[in-house]
Parts: C-alpha cells; sequence; structure tokens
C-alpha cells in the first residue's frame, strides 16, 4: 500500500466504526470588533447585547438568548475598557459576564506586553441547571478588551476541551487601541 492511501484508508475506517468525521474549525473575522477566532464549521452565530456579544453554537438559540440556554458555546465578548486592566480588575471582571461558580488556573501569559495584557483562565458554570466547563481568554488593551469563552458540557468536558484549547489559540484581538 503506498503512502497516498493511507488517509483514504483511516476515513474508511472512521466511517467503518461510527465515528463521525473530525470536526472543521473555521475562521470568523468580526469586522465590528476586528477580532479572529476559530469556530466549528456549521455551527450557528447569534449576536447579543448590541452586537457585543458574538456567540457560536451548535443550534440556534430557541429563545434567542444564549445565555440562558446554551452549555455549549463559544462567545466573544467586546467591552470598551480603557486598559490594560490591572490583575484584580481582569480576575473581577472574569466573574461577571457569564452564569459561572469558579474561576482556576488564572495567569497572565507570555503574549502580554505593556500595552496588552492576555489572561487565560478555566471556568466552570451551569445554565439552566446544566453544569459547563469552559477555558476562557481576556485581553486588555489601551482602549478595549476581548473576553472570550469556549465552553461545552461537564459531562462531556474531556472531549470538548481540545476544541476549546484550539479555539483559545486561534484568537486574534486585533487593533484594541481603537
Amino acid at each position: 500500500m503506498t503512502h497516498r492511501m493511507l488517509p483514504v484508508l483511516v476515513a474508511v475506517l472512521a466511517v467503518g466504526c461510527g465515528r463521525a468525521a473530525p470536526e472543521t474549525l473555521e475562521p470568523y473575522v468580526s469586522e465590528d470588533h476586528g477580532f479572529t477566532v476559530a469556530r466549528p464549521s456549521g455551527w450557528h452565530r447569534a449576536e447579543t447585547d448590541g452586537g457585543r456579544r458574538v456567540w457560536f453554537l451548535p443550534r440556534p438559540p430557541a429563545t434567542g438568548d444564549p445565555e440562558t440556554e446554551a452549555t455549549e458555546f463559544i462567545v466573544v465578548m467586546t467591552l470598551a475598557q480603557p486598559g490594560p486592566l490591572p490583575e484584580i480588575e481582569v480576575r473581577r471582571l472574569a466573574m461577571t459576564l457569564l452564569p459561572m461558580h469558579g474561576v482556576s488556573g488564572f495567569v497572565r501569559t507570555p503574549a502580554s506586553t505593556d500595552q496588552v495584557a492576555w489572561y487565560r483562565f478555566e471556568l466552570t458554570g451551569s445554565t439552566r441547571g446544566s453544569e459547563w466547563a469552559s477555558l476562557g481568554l481576556l485581553v486588555s488593551g489601551p482602549r478595549r478588551l476581548h473576553y472570550v469563552v469556549c465552553a461545552g458540557p461537564l459531562v462531556t468536558w474531556r472531549e470538548g476541551q481540545k476544541r476549546c484549547d484550539d479555539v483559545l489559540k486561534s484568537f486574534r484581538p486585533g487593533d484594541l487601541s481603537r
């Protein structure tokens, strides 16, 4: 068998074993807020808070408000907030923007500069009694910040965590000084 046949064989075996094809992430660029983030192809986009919260969901929200029903989501929140904010303010803000139980692993990342501070953390929360786990970023610049959260149901978090890690690695905040 040639090495060119190997990908075909892997795909056939995956289908034969009943496994879904690997999820494809595709970039989304916000014209309004300047950020770029990868999101699963086929997920639906919804905006809340006057367009300052951009959500990506496996299915459209039934009520139109993802915050009250979603346990699997990616959300990018943009706030006009001069910064970069000190860590104590970032921690406080991180706890108030979504219905969560706790934050852990909160660290300022090496990507931080004097002008832009990057913080990464893990969150747990719940929506309508269903718990979720997530990874998050808060990127604070001279005139605004982005708060990015990628979440999945707690019961299937091990599968969702890899996707969320890839989503956060893809995030580019754009120009935070405008």
